[in-house]
């Protein structure tokens, strides 16, 4: 699915109820913005200097959420902390 539409890319993971794993930061546009469905969503910001730092942050994040809670959540994965966010179609309902 290398050319397919970014939209496309979130709809699949979701139907498949995969997390979707990217470094391209216009994923916070479409779940946030557009309003796009998400199964979950992990950005990794990362630079040539950062990924064994990203990488180890990241480890953290899969260890410490269940597969479940990181269904409803958009992540930011950076060299020296990771955020969380529930997606707009997840707010109040329970993960």
């Amino acid at each position: 699915m290398q050319r397919s539409e970014d939209e496309d890319l979130l709809a699949k993971a979701k139907e498949s109820s995969r997390i979707f794993c990217t470094r391209d930061k216009d994923f916070g546009s479409l779940v946030y913005l557009k309003k796009s469905a998400s199964a979950g969503v992990i950005l990794l910001r990362v630079n040539p200097n950062t990924v064994d730092a990203v990488h180890r942050r990241l480890e953290r994040l899969l260890t410490s959420r269940d597969e479940k809670e990181l269904r409803g959540l958009f992540c930011v994965v950076e060299s020296d902390r990771y955020r969380t966010r529930r997606t707009v179609f997840e707010q109040g309902s329970k993960v």
